[in-house]
């Protein structure tokens, strides 16, 4: 991985949405929830999301413009992105979807397990609302036990994914994700 120093740098925290035009790097570390990058290579634009939860708890009566807290919520903060693209003028097929983390980090008794496999669900979101708004994912490293740490380049569309090791160390591999998670996306199709 090779990130200029003189690109700015923005660290995305849990529930925020950073949208970029133009060059630079976002990055940001996950556990259980997960990110989700939209880039338009056309207009060198880039959105990154980092949301904690699935579902507004709201979900009936919550009116996304209106919500000070979308970004919380893979529901909610998914259509917000593609909004965003869409007033610049962006066909839904113009973006490179990719999904990263939604590891399942906390281990349980099997009567606790689905409350806290919040990993799992965030991902099962993530996907659901990218089929349902007919968007294409390109890309994703999900799942495991492993917190990660991702760099993504809004120049080029680019994400590095830093996996964490069981106790806490990080390892050395950081892969380009287009290249690894091909064979992943065609084991997804079949």
């Amino acid at each position: 991985m090779i990130l200029r120093e003189d690109l700015p740098t923005y660290f995305l925290k849990p529930a925020e949405l950073r949208f970029v035009r133009g060059p630079g790097v976002i990055r940001t570390v996950l556990g259980s929830c997960v990110t989700v990058t939209m880039f338009c290579r056309r207009l060198a634009a880039s959105a990154a999301c980092h949301p904690v939860l699935p579902a507004c708890p709201e979900a009936g009566s919550c009116h996304v413009q209106n919500c000070s807290q979308r970004s919380k919520y893979v529901e909610c903060v998914i259509p917000e992105m593609l909004r965003r693209f869409q007033d610049l003028g962006v066909q839904e097929d113009e973006l490179e979807i990719k999904i990263f983390g939604g590891a399942n980090m906390f281990f349980r008794s099997t009567s606790q397990k689905e409350i806290l496999q919040v990993g799992s669900r965030n991902v099962d979101m993530a996907k659901e609302m990218i089929k349902e708004l007919r968007l294409t994912l390109k890309s994703y490293d999900v799942g495991g036990n492993q917190g990660r740490k991702l760099y993504f380049d809004t120049e080029t569309g680019d994400v590095w994914v830093k996996r964490f090791q069981a106790n806490g160390a990080s390892r050395d591999d950081l892969t380009v994700m287009q290249s690894q998670l091909s064979l992943q996306l065609k084991n997804h199709e079949r």
